[in-house]
């Protein structure tokens, strides 16, 4: 029993502590935080980006969006990136909590910043510019400035700097199936910018955010080609229950195969993965016939 006590114990000492400080201790990505020792990460970007610094030792917990490298699996959990455990992360003792843009719900971020936690929000933005902005902010926030240039230029040196070509072929980045049709990315998403970091165009550009796409909507898309988390194929029963579904089956771009499935972190978390992952992208849409 005093073996299961004593991390509560502790946890409960931390939040007293916390009670005492006032003010809300958000920080900004140009400087250093106070005391990155015990990081809390919500975001698996930003789990990626510490561990490519060379600085996971530095982290006490993550969210389940932290699936990469293997190893951040492993670490404790403190919920989903938009649905976060504020008592879980509390009972860890962290001195930095590095959240991505979307990192929720916002009374816990509220708690937090009322308990007068250090507290990095880092912007986002679905370009290659947007990547090497974050890996600079949290470089610069564990005292590793010089490391994030580095890291920047590793990770922009195969980045598309062409914009899509007018003829460019038109795509769309699908989620998967949700309540029985297809989610796909329509402009200012993670979707839309992996596509316009391939250099191609966006079939569903009219649109905005995360949409359902109905059979209608998705003949007058008609895109010439599909990307696809491997998750979602997963959870749609597999690629051929995915590509037989109405809105999809008659589309160009399962009539003639051209569907990719890549993992959904590289693609979608704008991470330092994610400029390799279009460059890739772009790579495979030109080979095909």
């Amino acid at each position: 029993m005093g073996a299961v006590l004593k991390p509560l114990q502790r946890g409960l000492a931390f939040l007293g502590s916390c009670l005492l400080a006032t003010g809300v201790a958000a920080l900004e990505c140009s400087q250093p935080a106070p005391d990155p020792s015990r990081i809390a990460v919500a975001g698996g970007s930003l789990a990626e980006i510490l561990y490519a610094l060379g600085e996971e030792a530095r982290i006490v917990a993550v969210d389940r969006t932290a699936t990469y490298p293997v190893a951040a699996r492993e670490l404790p959990q403190i919920g989903y990136v938009r649905n976060l455990s504020a008592e879980g992360l509390l009972s860890l003792q962290p001195t930095l909590v590095l959240g991505e843009h979307d990192m929720g719900p916002p009374a816990v971020v509220d708690q937090l910043s009322a308990l007068g936690l250090d507290l990095l929000v880092v912007p986002e933005r679905f370009d290659a510019e947007g990547v090497a902005a974050k890996i600079r902010c949290v470089a610069a926030a564990v005292g590793r400035a010089a490391a994030g240039e580095a890291l920047v230029a590793e990770t922009l040196a195969g980045a598309v700097t062409a914009p899509a070509a007018p003829d460019a072929p038109r795509g769309m980045v699908l989620l998967g199936l949700r309540g029985g049709s297809p989610v796909a990315a329509g402009r200012d998403t993670s979707g839309s910018g992996l596509l316009a970091m391939a250099g191609v165009r966006n079939a569903l550009e009219g649109f905005e955010g995360w949409k359902p796409v109905s059979e209608e909507a998705m003949a007058l898309a008609a895109p010439a080609f599909i990307v696809v988390p491997e998750r979602g194929v997963a959870d749609a029963g597999g690629l051929d229950a995915l590509l037989a579904h109405p809105a999809l089956r008659l589309t160009p771009a399962a009539q003639a195969g051209r569907v990719i499935t890549m993992d959904g972190m590289a693609m979608l978390g704008f991470g330092p993965r994610t400029v390799a992952t279009a460059a890739r992208l772009r790579k495979q849409l030109q080979a095909a016939p």
